[in-house]
């Protein structure tokens, strides 16, 4: 058993000598011996589940469980289930998965912590998510141990993201808890992979509370933080100290040190004369009317009142001239308008004068009966 584990297994590690010793049951039947009664005069001792399967990926199921890549769960085969049935264990089920092979210079198996998602794989197997395999450095059909575990209700995890594209995502708490469902379990040190919008993201698990290895996260209100992605580079800040740099001494600050720096000052003072020639001022506008010959502004108010009573006394004399005579006509005389006079050298006036040279009346007369002369 695994230094991290200590304590949370519950088998006959943990009762050591004091355990009661093997009934005819246990030695005749083995596993699959009758389950004992439960009460105040039990003095059984509780059994944990520990087995040898073969690993395969999901993406070996006969049965198309590709999504299961993306969460923390395995695929057992049925006798597990039947013998897990008759254990007294902790529920809900998690088991810690370890590697034959030893991890570097520390001698230590490989492991990690997940949930059981069905009891449909075939006898001998363990299906595992991708990820998984990676962590443990699986090929396909090595061996691994499969021991049902207790864990401690998870209270904070550290995450660090493996790449930049995830802070791409808008909303990062509902993506999480949407993905963090479909696991059981987290152990530090694994890299789990979860799916949003068609694409795969991985995250590296740097930190788990209360428990220092693994945590259990089903049902739990877990808090998670944040450590900077993976190639994630900072946006330089420009401070104080870059600026006033800038400068020949403290007590010249305000005037620049180089010909830049006047070309920014410049550039300041233009954007700010056009901010203010933009800005609102109100009657600005010059007055100007009609009927008034000059429209220049006026550079007084007096000349401008001046300029106004002039105006209006032109406008005045204008509308006297065009103003019609009254027609005086007797009494019982209609007047339907005077004669239209074209202008000289007009079109209409040619067009008359062609049909005065005409003579009218110039066809020839005919009847249906000619009158006899008598």
């Amino acid at each position: 058993m695994d230094p991290d584990d200590s304590g949370n297994d519950f088998g006959a590690s943990g009762f050591g000598a004091f355990g009661p010793p093997h009934s005819f049951a246990e030695s005749a039947f083995g596993a699959f011996a009758p389950p004992q009664p439960f009460g105040n005069h039990y003095t059984g001792r509780l059994r944990q589940f520990s087995r040898f399967y073969s690993a395969y990926p999901v993406a070996a199921h006969p049965g198309n469980k590709m999504d299961a890549n993306y969460g923390g769960k395995i695929f057992l085969p049925p006798s597990a289930l039947e013998e897990i049935s008759q254990l007294e264990v902790v529920y809900p089920l998690m088991f810690r998965i370890k590697s034959d092979e030893d991890e570097g210079e520390t001698g230590s198996k490989r492991r990690t912590h997940g949930g059981v998602l069905e009891f449909t794989a075939e006898e001998g197997r363990v299906y595992l998510p991708q990820w998984m395999m990676d962590t443990l450095h699986l090929q396909p059909t090595a061996s691994v141990e499969v021991t049902n575990v207790a864990l401690l209700q998870g209270a904070l995890t550290k995450l660090q993201a493996q790449s930049t594209d995830f802070l791409d995502i808008s909303d990062h708490r509902a993506v999480l808890e949407r993905a963090l469902r479909k696991f059981s379990a987290l152990t530090v040190g694994d890299i789990i992979s979860i799916e949003y919008n068609s694409h795969e993201y991985k995250l590296a698990v740097l930190e788990t509370q209360p428990s220092p290895s693994a945590i259990n996260i089903v049902e739990t209100d877990l808090n998670v933080d944040f450590a900077p992605p993976v190639g994630y580079v900072e946006p330089a800040r420009v401070g104080a100290g870059s600026q006033a740099s800038n400068s020949t001494s403290l007590g010249d600050l305000s005037r620049p040190s180089s010909s830049i720096a006047k070309d920014v000052r410049q550039k300041e003072e233009v954007a700010k004369d056009e901010a203010a020639s933009l800005r609102f001022q109100a009657f600005r506008g010059s007055g100007s009317r009609i009927g008034a010959k000059d429209n220049a502004r006026p550079s007084s108010l007096r000349s401008y009142a001046s300029a106004s009573v002039e105006g209006e006394k032109q406008q005045d004399a204008a509308d006297e001239d065009q103003k019609p005579v009254p027609l005086e006509l007797p009494i019982g005389t209609l007047f339907f308008g005077y004669d239209i006079v074209p202008p000289p050298g007009s079109e209409q006036v040619n067009a008359d004068a062609e049909n005065d040279k005409k003579d009218g009346f110039q066809g020839e007369g005919r009847v249906l009966r000619q009158r006899r002369k008598r």
